[in-house]
């Protein structure tokens, strides 16, 4: 039998499907990177109303946490070098510890280190923040608005978290800042006082006739003393009279001892001086 014959006509291509168009992100959305600012396998650190948040892929998924464990030392680099889980986990690099990165909850705790884990009890640190990100027409956004809005801590062994973009205790970057549990201290207070009292930085006993000595008067009062000293001492060393110049000194350092403590009135309040 003959075969057909070709007619050599290009045979042409089905039509693709457009792809389906993605509904607007909402206003609370704030873009953050442009697409080919963020390729696949590379993570950045964008800063959005005061939270340094880190974006990156996940399985091909754009996702967006904060930028620092909350397990570590405030000045780490973060999550930045941290190595991911296959169950959408995130290892903190310090501490060993992971994180979801779904809902920021604390997956393992101190997995090498038992006793730090039972020192610090995961209870003692707060989940990361976990941000809604997405991408239109180029873009990247980022929702600030994260998974910790209205989270309280479950557990009473610690309330004072800092939450992402709030000021830390110490100030911006600091390791005082509160989520770092290396920063658990206990309060310092002298042996018979009140710990709840803060302690006073002004040295106790201090008269207040010492504050009102203005600065004029107590230089020129000791260039006055200085020279009186040198004359005294060259006249007498003039005359060769060693037994004038002693008593000379001995007069001399007792009537400067005495008016320096009848203006500072020094050691009045002095409870030794008491009987």
């Amino acid at each position: 039998e003959a075969e057909p014959e070709s007619s050599g006509a290009a045979v042409p291509e089905p039509e693709r499907e457009p792809e389906p168009e993605l509904p607007p992100l909402g206003d609370e959305f704030v873009p953050v990177l442009s697409t080919k600012e963020l390729p696949m396998g590379k993570r950045k650190v964008v800063t959005v109303d005061g939270k340094e948040i880190m974006v990156f892929w996940y399985r091909k998924e754009i996702c967006a946490i904060e930028a620092k464990s909350t397990a570590e030392a405030f000045y780490s680099e973060g999550f930045l070098p941290a190595k991911f889980t296959q169950d959408y986990g995130i290892i903190c690099p310090t501490t060993a510890s992971v994180f979801s990165i779904r809902d920021g909850s604390i997956l393992d705790w101190y997995p090498s280190n038992p006793v730090l884990r039972k020192l610090t009890p995961k209870e003692t640190c707060r989940p990361i923040e976990v941000y809604q990100a997405a991408s239109r027409a180029g873009a990247i956004y980022v929702n600030p608005e994260g998974s910790l809005k209205d989270w309280q801590p479950e557990s009473g062994l610690r309330s004072d978290f800092t939450m992402p973009g709030a000021s830390t205790r110490g100030g911006s970057d600091t390791s005082i800042e509160s989520n770092n549990v290396y920063g658990l201290e206990p309060k310092m207070y002298l042996e018979g006082s009140n710990p709840d009292d803060a302690p006073s930085l002004e040295p106790e006993g201090v008269p207040q006739a010492a504050g009102n000595i203005s600065p004029a008067t107590l230089v020129a009062g000791i260039v006055a003393v200085g020279i009186v000293a040198v004359a005294g001492t060259g006249v007498c060393l003039f005359y060769q009279n060693f037994v004038g110049l002693a008593v000379f000194w001995l007069v001399g350092i007792s009537a400067v001892g005495y008016t320096a403590q009848t203006l500072t009135n020094f050691g009045a309040d002095d409870s030794t001086n008491r009987l």
